[in-house]
C-alpha cells in the first residue's frame, strides 16, 4: 500500500506514479539532510517554513494515514488545466 500520485497536464497527458509508503518514509528519514543542503537556495523569509518541519513527526503521521485507504490528500487544478491528486 502507498500513495498514488496522479498528474494530468493541460493538453491531456496523464501520469500515475505509485509511491510505496516505505519509500516515502525513507525519503522523510533523510529529509533533514536534503533541507539543510537546500537552505542556501531558499530565501530568508521562506526558511521559516522549512525550519519548522519535524521530519520524525511527519513520518509518524504516515503510519496513521495508511489506515485511511482511499483518502485524497491533495486535489489541485490550475488555470492552465493541469491537475494533481495524491491519494492513499
Amino acid at each position: 500500500m502507498g500513495l498514488k500520485i496522479y498528474i494530468r497536464e493541460g493538453e491531456g497527458r496523464r501520469y500515475m506514479i505509485p509511491a510505496p509508503l516505505w519509500l516515502v518514509k525513507a525519503a522523510l528519514g533523510v529529509g533533514g539532510f536534503g533541507v539543510s543542503a537546500a537552505r542556501k537556495y531558499i530565501s530568508e523569509e521562506q526558511r521559516v517554513y522549512y525550519d519548522s518541519i519535524d521530519f520524525k513527526e511527519l513520518r509518524k503521521g504516515f503510519d496513521i494515514l495508511k489506515e485511511y485507504k482511499g483518502l485524497t490528500l491533495v486535489d489541485i487544478k490550475s488555470k492552465d488545466g493541469t491537475e494533481l491528486r495524491i491519494i492513499i
